[in-house]
């Protein structure tokens, strides 16, 4: 398991809720490994191949695929104690995944921590980690040795992890051993101990951790991102590294078992099952296992969205270090509900697609001007219902940096002003539905996706209808949303490395 907030990462894309990170992060990406077909042999080259006209046509019309339906798969059932189930059976070998949560997470955390206190300024990004990361420490029944014989013995693999309002946990096994590991997921939110040995371990990993961000140009440039477009209380804004070693310092055992007593609310269970098992003998297993979770009054606390700012510039000056990266960003005051929603993000995907080059960004500032081996854009934080930002990201040696900051803001301003070509709608809208098709290929990913548009309250059918919209989408529709969000001026900025300053952008 992860410790620090990178384990906190966004939902699959195919969730429609966005980077299930609560931060401005995307996950670096190694150089791509290539050699030029001019230097392959002949024997090396694969044989060319002819199109599929029913797949590669160029025609403007959208493309008809065969009918794939997810949602059909996914049944729901409301569990005696208030709580969510959801089942899709899915050939997996003999396997089961499970995705399941609680409200918990960074919101309510800070919700605890800020209790009673007015103007509370304190995050609950360190207590929502520190209380993911000891859940498999120990039980009132077994040790954490124990606890790992027991997952080793049943070829399980299980972890839990802080989002931004709710306390997550994924698992798989054979299914002739769900009831075990059920038992077990069970245990380990009902039970918990954190051990005093087992935090004083925790606490010097995370600090450890902490240390490297502070010196991690993407990560501190992602932070101060996210401090510049929200306020205090916001899901979306994260703890600066500071102050979260501080954090961290000063926590209690006894404070890890407040919050867990204050947290866990089986009313709130949302759990999703994928795999080769029974409908109904997966939601027995949930009701026998989760009905023994206590019952509590666990209120989410409020917050105010987040509303339009002036622009604004956060640099961080780290030495030594081989590569500047650079991030725009906006507050948009949407959640993936708003009718702006679904033109956005197209939009965004024709701007910077993260899938390899073939967005504009990619193309230009790194396959055409050389400047860059990463530079993407994206929409983020709008997973359970939060109002998400817009954020454009590159990294560049530092010679270079100048240069693709203009090669970016002008790659933006191009698109804002005379938008994107019909062609390039046509084309994203239909990567974004064949990649919409594929993308729960597997148990675990449709567990997860299952689980994620059941927290927010959307149907499974969801899961068909949003692709659909997608594929609806004009370029006009697209050029409007684009218009509406990426204004230049209201763009704010945030570099991290070897610089001192950001110069006004003209």
């Amino acid at each position: 398991m992860h410790l620090s907030r990178k384990s906190r990462k966004p939902p699959l894309p195919i969730s429609i809720t966005s980077p299930k990170n609560t931060s401005c992060r995307v996950p670096r990406r190694p150089a791509s490994s290539w050699i030029p077909s001019r230097l392959l042999s002949l024997r090396q080259r694969a044989p060319p191949t002819r199109p599929n006209r029913l797949i590669m046509s160029r025609s403007t019309s959208t493309t008809k695929y065969p009918s794939m339906s997810y949602a059909s798969k996914i049944k729901e059932k409301k569990l005696t104690f208030g709580g969510k189930a959801l089942f899709a059976a899915f050939p997996a070998h003999g396997e089961v995944s499970i995705v399941g949560s609680l409200a918990g997470g960074v919101h309510l955390a800070q919700g605890f921590v800020c209790e009673g206190i007015d103007e509370c300024t304190l995050s609950g990004d360190v207590l929502a980690d520190m209380h993911a990361a000891m859940l498999l420490d120990g039980t009132t029944t077994h040790t954490k040795t124990e606890i790992q014989i027991m997952l080793d013995t049943l070829g399980a693999s299980f972890s839990f992890s802080a989002e931004k309002d709710r306390l997550v946990f994924h698992a798989r096994v054979r299914a002739v051993y769900a009831d075990k590991l059920l038992s077990l997921i069970a245990e380990c939110l009902r039970e918990s101990v954190f051990p005093q040995e087992e935090l004083i371990h925790l606490k010097s990993r995370m600090i450890a951790d902490l240390s490297l961000e502070s010196q991690n140009p993407h990560e501190q440039a992602s932070i101060n991102l996210s401090r510049t477009l929200f306020s205090i209380r916001h899901p979306n804004r994260q703890e600066d590294t500071m102050q979260s070693k501080l954090a961290v310092e000063q926590m209690t055992r006894k404070e890890l078992q407040e919050y867990h007593a204050y947290a866990i609310d089986r009313r709130l269970l949302v759990i999703s099952v994928a795999g080769d098992m029974k409908r109904d003998k997966a939601f027995a297993l949930v009701e026998k296992h989760f009905s023994k979770l206590p019952q509590r009054d666990v209120v989410i606390p409020p917050y105010d969205p987040s509303k339009p700012i002036k622009a604004r510039t956060s640099v961080t000056a780290i030495p030594d270090k081989a590569s500047i990266d650079y991030m725009l960003g906006v507050a948009t005051g949407i959640t993936n509900t708003h009718p702006d929603f679904p033109p956005l993000l197209l939009g965004l995907q024709v701007l910077g697609s993260r899938s390899g080059f073939t967005g504009r960004l990619m193309q230009i500032v790194r396959e055409i001007e050389g400047l860059t081996y990463g530079v993407y854009a994206y929409p983020g934080g709008f997973s359970y219902g939060t109002d998400g930002y817009v954020a454009i990201w590159g990294t560049f040696a530092p010679a270079l940096f100048s240069q693709g900051r203009t090669s970016i803001l002008r790659e933006i301003k191009r698109i804002v002003d005379d938008g994107p070509t019909s062609e390039e709608v046509r084309k994203h809208r239909e990567m974004y539905e064949a990649r919409s098709r594929v993308l729960c290929a597997n148990s675990g990913a449709l567990a997860r996706v299952a689980h994620d548009i059941a927290v927010e309250g959307k149907k499974p059918s969801y899961l068909d209808e949003f692709p659909q919209r997608i594929l609806k989408l004009t370029k006009g529709q697209v050029h409007k949303a684009l218009k509406k969000y990426l204004v230049i001026e209201n763009l704010s900025e945030s570099a991290a490395g070897p610089i001192e300053h950001l110069d006004k952008i003209s």
